[in-house]
């Protein structure tokens, strides 16, 4: 992990839980940024725990009943024999909500590491720009985002409101450093904003995230292009 991967993440998962308010986000100091970073990898982890959960009581369920309804236990009444399961379908599914909630936690287990990284000079003072470019432009950043999920087919449209919160920092950071920040390679931005909407997100974010980030650079490139004619 290099310097700007981490504080690109760390803005990322900060940012919910800073102020929201321009006066006061502009005073915040690193050390608070940090904090709120592990409130809030602590409330995802949390979330995600009690999905998991769920989907436990979910599966325990599906399987009683398929050993309750199965001929082979009609004769049963004090003990249920395993049975095999014809139609995997609601389980494969459910297993498939667990492994991806257990990857989002072995990602926040590396907050650690995370910290370590951030607390490097380059790491500081390359999140404090973020953040600082982010709040100075945010109409901005945010009208860039919805002109470029708007622009998509009818099917893909999507308003920023509607954007699950993660999906929507993540774009926010992103299209931060593609208008404002011009030292950094577009296909590195996008590249890991994808990777962090799939680490913490999963596939579903990380295709969404790829796909609106690529009409952002389209947009962006456009524009450029009409100014200079």
């Amino acid at each position: 992990m290099n310097n700007r991967t981490a504080a690109r993440e760390l803005i990322i998962l900060a940012l919910p839980q800073l102020p929201k308010d321009e006066v006061k986000l502009q005073e915040t100091e690193f050390e608070k940024i940090i904090l709120a970073l592990s409130r809030s990898l602590g409330d995802y982890a949390k979330s995600n725990i009690v999905s998991v959960s769920a989907d436990l009581q979910k599966i325990e369920k599906f399987l009683l009943n398929a050993e309750i309804e199965h001929p082979d236990n009609e004769q049963h009444t004090s003990q249920l024999n395993s049975v095999l399961i014809p139609d995997t379908k609601v389980l494969r599914k459910q297993v498939s909500d667990i492994q991806a909630a257990a990857t989002q936690l072995y990602s926040i287990l590396e907050l650690p590491e995370l910290v370590t990284h951030t607390k490097q000079e380059q790491s500081i003072n390359y999140a404090l720009e973020l953040l600082r470019n982010y709040i100075q432009n945010k109409d901005k950043i945010n009208e860039t985002i919805e002109q470029a999920a708007q622009s998509r087919d009818k099917d893909k449209k999507w308003k920023l409101s509607r954007m699950v919160r993660l999906d929507r920092d993540i774009l926010r950071i992103a299209a931060c450093e593609l208008l404002y920040f011009k030292d950094t390679p577009t296909e590195v931005i996008c590249d890991e904003a994808v990777k962090i909407a799939d680490k913490y997100g999963g596939d579903e974010s990380k295709k969404f995230v790829n796909g609106v980030l690529r009409d952002i650079v389209e947009l962006t490139r456009k524009a450029s292009s009409n100014s200079v004619s």
